[in-house]
């Protein structure tokens, strides 16, 4: 787990850099905060940014801090969840909190004290996590890493259109351990460990299909992936990848940052 852990902290400094004017195209802005910063993260992140507020979590709890004052952040409150809590991922007024038995949704109609609104319970496992306005999908792995008792390898593809009633869309089972992931439109970018970044098809994978896959990037062991500005940027065992996605079905690696360089 201290491997794991070191992953995440390296991810989370990659997602911290990334401060744009939203993090999602699409995204919209807190109301009372037209000119605020969102922070555009990866999916194994626990630190985001969102409008004014930084969220935090550690294994059991939402940590919430004020940096609409950057040179003064001030801490909030602390949200209890429970315990086996993973990763945090913005989108539009959400909050989606992985923990190794379910993703809760919690909302943040006021971002100083956010909400539960929904909470879908998967099985035991190390569970990566994304949305968008109607679906959620959640990387399910058991092994080294986790050392759960049963092997899992499969992505949860959840219906959240009724976001306090989530309900399972679809399983789809891989071959390898998925990771952290990304999507663009009907693109789910999922990061497999030694077997690289695999681009499934999402309308492919809902209608139960075996083999969804799009495409492939090979030669890397790769941990998250976020897409940001026409770019595909992938976090991995020896460093830090940009690629060029233009040709979904010949993506090119445009630079590197690897270790002990």
């Amino acid at each position: 787990m201290r491997k794991y852990h070191i992953r995440s902290l390296i991810i989370i400094i990659v997602a911290l850099g990334f401060v744009v004017s939203c993090s999602k195209d699409s995204d919209e802005s807190f109301s009372d905060s037209k000119n605020a910063t969102e922070g555009k993260s990866g999916s194994t992140a626990r630190i985001v940014i969102k409008g004014d507020y930084l969220y935090a979590v550690d294994n059991n709890s939402l940590k919430v801090v004020d940096i609409s004052t950057p040179s003064n952040p001030t801490y909030i409150r602390t949200v209890e969840i429970e315990q086996g809590i993973e990763t945090i991922y913005p989108f539009k007024d959400y909050l989606f909190i992985g923990s190794n038995i379910g993703m809760y949704a919690y909302g943040l109609t006021d971002p100083t004290n956010p909400q539960q609104l929904s909470y879908f319970q998967h099985i035991t496992a190390c569970d990566p996590v994304i949305a968008n306005d109607s679906l959620a999908f959640v990387t399910l792995r058991n092994n080294e890493v986790c050392n759960r008792w049963q092997d899992t390898r499969q992505i949860d593809i959840i219906n959240i259109e009724n976001i306090t009633s989530p309900f399972l869309e679809m399983t789809y089972f891989t071959n390898s351990y998925p990771y952290g992931l990304d999507m663009l439109d009907t693109l789910l970018f999922v990061c497999h460990g030694s077997d690289g970044v695999i681009v499934y098809d999402i309308p492919t994978m809902i209608k139960g299909y075996n083999n969804a896959e799009v495409s492939a990037i090979t030669g890397l062991t790769a941990f998250d992936a976020i897409i940001w500005q026409n770019k595909l940027f992938v976090i991995g065992e020896s460093g830090f990848y940009q690629y060029d996605y233009s040709n979904i079905y010949n993506i090119k690696l445009i630079s590197s940052i690897l270790k002990n360089q």
